[in-house]
């Protein structure tokens, strides 16, 4: 009888359950969608309640659509967004919604902890912090909705509850402490004096003690939990993390010159380098937060796939009703292929829930430049496509300015579903693109989390290797990378000439 490991990947939108075998093949999925609601501009928020119904449906579902033993697991990991920050009280009850990761309300919080300096920030993109991570959110609700934050208990990210939910235990996870709380474990650990001078002075009395590397056993699984997922009591549960984070482990991309490029609702770019490297406009490098003795560059774009589902079910509604959506997916990519680079004068500054990287402006807002009566939905369609690619090229370009080298970007996600913007991707970078067996990666990251935790394999390194296969590799063409190379300078033109009218807050 083959032995099974369950990898539960948190998203924006859903929650997916997956059962692989050891050798990374995935036997079944189930997906449970999420609610966010979208309370006033910049703002995002998803209730932890329905958080606990979409973990345990899309774990029955999966294990019901694999038709295996549940006998036969013998380990859990799971991965989340960062960023997304739960308020619990005393008795673990959520106080209010979770704040999503894309919900920049902080941003006047961002900019004072960025004018607050200090080594602290030594490790965010330009020493400007972003008003997505928990230090701006948990000074919004501090100055906003203190009787909120005077009665929170335990404050962690959706990484932990997930671990709070699975095994009871209250603990973090090294990855997004050090990606996004400012936790570096080469300088002791959390920057308590200087959560102190920004307006965080009790906050150490609010967040878990532990904080643990990822694919150690936690806990086990609750008898309580496991009986409502169909599931026994007492599996091994992995320490997860962040899901773009886990999904670099899901594509094996742990090699120098590899950059792992996890797309959804967004983009995220990563990469393991053997040594520490700063760059203005980049995240990082954080020591540990993935691999011991590996340092982690990052780039970002904060709405890239939620842009294109934007488009389509806000201006090609009335199509909608008429054709299935994935036709109509379909019909569009088929049209916009034969477009040539530039949809004919259309540029997309892909800022709809501002920027990440390289500019880290929470303000900034989506762009189509060009527009004439010669333009149809499909023009506006490629173009959208395109500009998320150049927001990735960008970032590129800022990574070779800080001395570090991408020779291949292995992706998996959303995107990669579309061969059109893979090739898209392919030419406006120059990088040749990989594509994994496993689409959803992310998902086959925490299986292979929850593989190391089972003793299946010695480390994450070992099962990352045995686990996941090359499906085949895009290549960029010359002639469009030529013409993308123009209209990427175009692109940065575009904000830099419309960022005043976006401005930081000060």
């Amino acid at each position: 009888m083959s032995d099974y490991v369950l990898g539960i990947d948190f998203g924006t939108e859903s929650v997916r359950a997956a059962v692989y075998d050891t050798g990374g093949g995935c036997a079944g999925i189930g997906v449970s969608p999420i609610k966010t609601v979208y309370r006033q501009s910049g703002w995002a928020e998803q209730s932890v309640p329905d958080w606990r119904r979409a973990v345990v449906e899309a774990v029955r579902i999966g294990l019901s659509s694999s038709g295996i033993d549940p006998g036969t697991v013998r380990g859990i990991g799971f991965d989340g967004t960062t960023c997304t920050l739960v308020f619990l009280d005393e008795r673990g009850r959520p106080l209010r919604d979770a704040i999503l990761w894309m919900d920049v309300r902080a941003a006047r919080e961002a900019v004072a902890i960025t004018d607050c300096g200090g080594s602290a920030l030594d490790y965010v993109a330009g020493g400007r912090i972003s008003a997505e991570w928990f230090p701006c959110k948990a000074l919004w609700v501090r100055r906003n909705e203190p009787d909120i934050y005077r009665n929170t208990a335990t404050l962690f990210e959706l990484t932990d509850w997930l671990l709070y939910l699975l095994t009871g235990r209250k603990a973090l996870n090294i990855n997004t402490v050090s990606v996004r709380w400012l936790y570096n474990v080469k300088k002791g650990g959390f920057p308590f004096a200087f959560f102190e001078a920004i307006g965080l002075k009790d906050v150490q009395k609010k967040i878990p003690d532990d904080v643990l590397p990822l694919g150690a056993v936690a806990g086990t699984l609750l008898p309580s939990v496991g009986e409502e997922m169909g599931l026994p009591a007492g599996l091994p549960v992995a320490v997860g993390g962040g899901d773009a984070f886990v999904g670099l482990i899901g594509v094996n991309a742990t090699k120098k010159g590899q950059l792992a490029m996890i797309t959804g609702s967004s983009h995220v770019q990563l990469s393991l380098l053997d040594t520490q490297t700063r760059g203005r406009g980049l995240f990082g490098t954080y020591p540990d937060a993935i691999l011991p003795g590996k340092h982690l560059v990052e780039g970002g774009q904060s709405s890239t796939g939620s842009i294109l589902n934007w488009y389509v079910e806000n201006f090609l509604g009335s199509m909608g009703n008429q054709i299935p959506r994935d036709m109509l997916f379909s019909r569009l990519s088929k049209e916009a292929e034969q477009l040539p680079p530039g949809s004919e004068g259309l540029v997309v500054l892909d800022h709809w829930q501002g920027n990440r990287t390289p500019w880290t402006d929470p303000t900034s807002r989506g762009v189509i430049s060009g527009l004439s009566l010669s333009h149809t939905p499909a023009h506006i369609y490629r173009a959208i496509m395109e500009g998320v690619a150049y927001g990735t090229a960008v970032v590129l370009q800022t990574m070779e300015k800080a001395g570090i080298s991408i020779t291949e970007i292995i992706a998996c996600g959303g995107a990669t579903n579309s061969p059109l913007w893979m090739q898209i991707h392919a030419d406006a970078t120059g990088r040749p693109m990989v594509l994994t067996e496993e689409a959803q990666a992310v998902s086959l990251g925490a299986g292979i989390l929850a593989a190391v935790a089972a003793g299946m394999y010695k480390s994450i390194e070992e099962a990352a290797l045995r686990m996941v296969k090359v499906r085949e590799t895009v290549l960029p063409a010359r002639e469009r990378t030529d013409a993308y190379r123009h209209i990427i300078e175009r692109y940065v033109r575009i904000y830099e000439a419309l960022c005043d009218d976006s401005p930081l807050l000060r």
